[in-house]
C-alpha cells in the first residue's frame, strides 16, 4: 500500500511560482514536479511511497518573474506516525531541512495560519493518503535580496557592544562564530595571561575534532615517543662505548633503557588521552557536520562560515598593494613611464601592476610571433613597469626622469615573474596569488630588511617566525575570501536569475579566454576538476546522505586525485634533485690539459668554454624537469585553495541553504564547463607542461624573468 501526501494550492496572489528544487528522504513525485503553481487558481502537488517509513521530504518554488519571492514546503507522511507539514513563502528558511524536523502535526479539520497572515493551511483529510489545503492570500511578499559586503557597509559598531552581541573575529580566523576557551581566567598579570593563552592555544590547536583524528594523533604521538626512546638507548649506549669501552656500554644501555622507557611510556600515555579526546569530542562532530559548520584547527573548534562578515574583514583589512600609497610630486617631470602604461602619476602600485597586465597581454611575444613592433613595445612596458612597481625608483623617476634611473641594480618580483609563467593573472580572480609567489615574495622582503645581512641562520629565522607564518596565513585567508567571492557573483545568473542558458555562454566565453594564457588549458582542466569534485561531495552530503555510497565515492574520488597530484609533485621533485647534481657533476667534469693551460693563461678563476658549454648544455636539459616540478607544486597548491574556497562558498550561513545547493549546482556545472574548454584546447595545441622542450621552456622562462625584473 502506498503513502501518499497530496497538497491542494489556492494561489490567490498575483505571481506565479516554479518549480526550484527538492530533497526527498523518502518517497518521489506522483504529480508533475515541473507544473508552475498559476496564480488565482487552484494547483495539486502530490508526493507518494510504498516505502515503510512512507513520504518524507521538502520542496520549494520561485515566482518566475523575478525569481526573488519563495514558496517552501515540508512535508512527512510516515506509517507508523502522524504526518506533519508546513511551509513558507517570502524568504526562505535559514535551513529548509531543519524545518522538516521541526514541522507540526497535523490534526485534522485544525486551521494552520501562518504569522505573518499570507497563507494559512489545513489538513482535510488524515491517514495513508494525506491531504492539506494551502490558500496564498494576495499581497506584496518579502523579497530575498542576496547579502553583500556593501549591504553591511552602513552598519557602525557600537562604541559599547551589548552582552549578547557576537564577539568579532581575529584577524587571522576564518569562523563567524567564536566562542572564548572554556576556564580562561584573568588576572591582570600580563605575563600570566600570555602564560594562560599559550596554554589555551595549545590545547586548543592539539584537540582532535573526531575519533578517527584522535586515533592518528594518538597513534602518532605515541609512534614517535616509542622511536624517540629507542633512539636514546641507541645513543646513550654509543656514548658510553665511546667514554668507557664494553662497561660504558653496560652503563649506557642501563641509562639509556630507563630515559627511553620514560619517554615511551609518557608519549604513550599522551596518545592515550588524544584518543579519549577525540572519542569524547565526537558527538560534537556529528553535529556539527549535521548543521554545516566547519572544523577550525587553530581554535579547536566547529565554526559557522559567514562570506559576507569573511569579505567585510578582507576588506577592512585590506592588502599590501591596496594600502600602499603614492604621493607623486607637484611637478612630475616626465610622463613616458605612465602614458605607455596608460595610468595618471597618481595611481596606485596596484592599479600599476592592473595596467601592466592589461597592455601586455596585448603585445605578448607569444601572441604576437614574428612581430618586431609588438617585441619592442612588450620590452618598453616591461621597462616601464620595473620603475614604476618599485617605490624608491619611481620617487626618483617622478623627481628626474629616466636620467634618475640607475642601471644594473635590479630585483624580481616574484608575484609578477609567477603571474606570467603561468598565467595566473588572467586567473587571478578563480586561483588567486599562488602560494610560490607569495613565498618568493616573503623571502625577498625578509632579505630586504637585512636578513641577508645577518646572515642564513637570521633570515631562516625571520622566515619561520610566527610573524611570517601569520603574514602567510593572513594572505592566503585573503586569496581564499576573494576567490570565492568572485564565483559568488560569477553564479548569479543560476543561482539567483535562474538563467542556467547566460550562465552557460558566459563561462565557456571566460573559459575560452583563459584558455590562451600561459599554461592556460592545464591550470583550467585542473580547476574545472576540482570544482567538479567539491560540488559533487556537497550535492551527495545534502541530497543523498552523509554516510551514503554516493557520498563515499566523491570523497574516494577528490582524495585520489589529490593524492595523485602530490605523488606527482614527489616524483619531479626527486627527479629536480638529480637533474640538479647532473649539472653539479657537468661543473665538475675534467678539463682538458690544453685547454686548461689556455685558461689559466688568461683568468686562473673562470672555467673552461668547454666546461661551461657542459653546464649550460645541462641546465638546458633540466629546465623543463624544473617547470615540470613548478607546475605540479601550483597543481597541489590549486588543490588545497579550492577545498577552502569551496567550503566558504558551499558551507556559507549567510544565505538560506537552498542558496548553497544552487551554488553547488552552479559549481558542478562551471566545473564541468572549464574542464571541457580546458581538456579540448589542449588537445587543439598538441602539448602540455610534461611535453614542453629545452627550448620552449627556456623561452618561456627567460620571457617570465623579463618582465618581472623590477629596475632599482
Amino acid at each position: 500500500m502506498e503513502n501518499r501526501i497530496l497538497i491542494e494550492i489556492r494561489n490567490d496572489s498575483s505571481k506565479k511560482f516554479l518549480y526550484d528544487g527538492d530533497w526527498l528522504k523518502n518517497g518521489e513525485w506522483k504529480s508533475d514536479k515541473m507544473q508552475a503553481i498559476e496564480d488565482e487558481t487552484l494547483s495539486v502537488v502530490e508526493f507518494k511511497s510504498a516505502e515503510v517509513k512512507g513520504v518524507r521530504g521538502i520542496a520549494w518554488f520561485v515566482d518566475h518573474e523575478d525569481k526573488d519571492v519563495y514558496f517552501s514546503m515540508v512535508f512527512a507522511n510516515p506509517r507508523l506516525q502522524e504526518p506533519s507539514f508546513a511551509c513558507f513563502i517570502g524568504l526562505p528558511p535559514h535551513d529548509l531541512k531543519a524545518e522538516l524536523d521541526s514541522a507540526p502535526t497535523l490534526v485534522q479539520g485544525q486551521h494552520y495560519p501562518s504569522p505573518c497572515g499570507q497563507f494559512a493551511w489545513s489538513p482535510a483529510k488524515v491517514g495513508n493518503l494525506t491531504v492539506i489545503k494551502v490558500t496564498i492570500f494576495p499581497g506584496d511578499f518579502c523579497r530575498f535580496v542576496p547579502p553583500t559586503a556593501a549591504s553591511l557597509a552602513p552598519e557602525k559598531p557600537t562604541e559599547s557592544p551589548s552582552a549578547n552581541a557576537e564577539p568579532s573575529a581575529p584577524p587571522l580566523s576564518e569562523c563567524t562564530d567564536l566562542a572564548a576557551p572554556a576556564g580562561t581566567v584573568s588576572t591582570g598579570n600580563p605575563r600570566d595571561e600570555e602564560a594562560n593563552k599559550k596554554v589555551n592555544d595549545f590545547f586548543n590547536q592539539t584537540r582532535p575534532k573526531d575519533a578517527v583524528d584522535g586515533l592518528w594523533r594518538g597513534l602518532g604521538t605515541a609512534g614517535g615517543s616509542v622511536v624517540a626512546g629507542l633512539g636514546t638507548v641507541m645513543a646513550s649506549s654509543v656514548t658510553g662505548y665511546q667514554t668507557s669501552g664494553g662497561w660504558g656500554l653496560v652503563k649506557g644501555m642501563g641509562t639509556g633503557l630507563v630515559g627511553g622507557a620514560a619517554i615511551a611510556v609518557t608519549g604513550t600515555v599522551c596518545g592515550a588521552a588524544q584518543i579519549g579526546r577525540g572519542v569524547y569530542n565526537t558527538p560534537q562532530a556529528f553535529r556539527g557536520r549535521r548543521e554545516q559548520r566547519v572544523w577550525d584547527a587553530d581554535l579547536g573548534q566547529w565554526v559557522d562560515i559567514d562570506l559576507v562578515k569573511l569579505e567585510c574583514q578582507v576588506i577592512a583589512e585590506g592588502s599590501d598593494e591596496e594600502t600602499e600609497t603614492h604621493t607623486p610630486s607637484e611637478s612630475v617631470k616626465e610622463t613616458e613611464y605612465y602614458d605607455l602604461l596608460r595610468v595618471k602619476s597618481s595611481a596606485s602600485a596596484a592599479e600599476i601592476k592592473k595596467a601592466y597586465y592589461k597592455e601586455a597581454r596585448g603585445c605578448h611575444p607569444d601572441k604576437n610571433p614574428g612581430d618586431a613592433e609588438a617585441n619592442a613595445k612588450f620590452q618598453k612596458l616591461a621597462e616601464a613597469y620595473q620603475v614604476l612597481s618599485d617605490p624608491e625608483s619611481r620617487k626618483k623617476y617622478d623627481r628626474e626622469g629616466k636620467s634618475g634611473i640607475q642601471e644594473g641594480n635590479v630585483k624580481m618580483d616574484p608575484s609578477v615573474f609567477f603571474s606570467l609563467l603561468f598565467g595566473s593573472e588572467r586567473f587571478e580572480p578563480w586561483i588567486g596569488e599562488l602560494q610560490l609567489a607569495m613565498q618568493t615574495g616573503q623571502l625577498a622582503k625578509a632579505m630586504e630588511r637585512g636578513g641577508l645581512e645577518q646572515g642564513e641562520e637570521s633570515l631562516e629565522e625571520e622566515m619561520m617566525s610566527d610573524n611570517g607564518g601569520k603574514v602567510l596565513k593572513q594572505r592566503q585567508l585573503h586569496r581564499e575570501v576573494h576567490c570565492a567571492v568572485n564565483l559568488r557573483e560569477f553564479m548569479n545568473d543560476f543561482v539567483y536569475r535562474r538563467d542556467s542558458a547566460q550562465f552557460d555562454q558566459r563561462a565557456r566565453l571566460e573559459a575560452t579566454s583563459l584558455a590562451q594564457c600561459q599554461f592556460g588549458a592545464e591550470l583550467l582542466s585542473a580547476l574545472g576538476e576540482m570544482y567538479q569534485l567539491r560540488a559533487e561531495i556537497y550535492l551527495a552530503d545534502e541530497l543523498v546522505g552523509r554516510f551514503s555510497f554516493t557520498k563515499q565515492i566523491a570523497a574516494m574520488k577528490h582524495s585520489g586525485k589529490t593524492m595523485q597530484h602530490k605523488l606527482s609533485l614527489v616524483s619531479n621533485g626527486v627527479n629536480s634533485l638529480f637533474q640538479v647534481k647532473k649539472v653539479h657533476d657537468a661543473s665538475k667534469v675534467p678539463v682538458p690539459a690544453a685547454a686548461q693551460e689556455s685558461t689559466e693563461a688568461t683568468d686562473a678563476s673562470a672555467p673552461s668554454a668547454p666546461q661551461e658549454e657542459k653546464m649550460e648544455q645541462a641546465l638546458e636539459e633540466a629546465l623543463p624537469l624544473f617547470l615540470q616540478t613548478a607546475w605540479a607544486a601550483v597543481v597541489t597548491d590549486i588543490d588545497s585553495t579550492v577545498k577552502e574556497v569551496g567550503r566558504k562558498l558551499l558551507k556559507d550561513k549567510s544565505v538560506p541553504w537552498q542558496i548553497r545547493v544552487r551554488r553547488a549546482q552552479a559549481l558542478q556545472r562551471l566545473g564541468q564547463i572549464f574542464f571541457e574548454e580546458g581538456t579540448k584546447a589542449l588537445a587543439a595545441s598538441g602539448g602540455s607542461a610534461k611535453t614542453m622542450t629545452s627550448e620552449v621552456a627556456k623561452a618561456t622562462l627567460q620571457e617570465a624573468l623579463m618582465a618581472s625584473v623590477k629596475g632599482k
